[in-house]
C-alpha cells in the first residue's frame, strides 16, 4: 500500500508548524507576547496534524502491513523532528524574552 497521503500531511503540517512557530518568536522578540502565544498555539495545533499522520504509518506498522520505507517517508519524518525541535527550542525562547522583559521593568 502507498503512504505518500500519509507522508505529504506530515511534511505539510510539520513544515506549516515551523513557519508558525517561527513567526511567534519574532513576535515576541517585539514585545507581542499574547499574539505570540495565539500563533504557538497554532503551531502546535499544526503539528498534532503532521504527529496524526505519523500515527496512521505507525499503526500500519503495528498491524504488519508491509510498509515500504521510501525517501519521501524518511524525508516527512525528518520535517516532523525538525518542527518538534523548533517548537520547543521557540518556547523556550519566548520564556527567556518575557523574563528578559520582566528584568527591564
Amino acid at each position: 500500500m502507498d503512504h505518500s497521503e500519509e507522508c505529504m500531511e506530515m511534511i505539510a503540517n510539520a513544515g506549516e508548524a515551523k513557519t508558525l512557530a517561527l513567526n511567534a518568536l519574532s513576535l515576541a522578540g517585539q514585545g507581542a507576547f499574547k499574539e505570540a502565544e495565539k500563533v504557538l498555539q497554532d503551531s502546535e495545533d499544526a503539528l498534532n496534524k503532521a504527529h496524526a499522520a505519523h500515527t496512521k504509518l505507525l499503526f500500519c506498522e503495528a498491524q504488519e502491513e508491509d510498509l515500504k520505507v521510501t525517501l519521501l517517508m524518511m524525508h516527512a519524518g525528518d520535517h516532523l523532528n525538525s518542527a518538534d525541535t523548533i517548537k520547543v527550542l521557540v518556547e523556550e525562547l519566548i520564556r527567556v524574552y518575557k523574563q528578559t522583559k520582566k528584568g527591564e521593568k
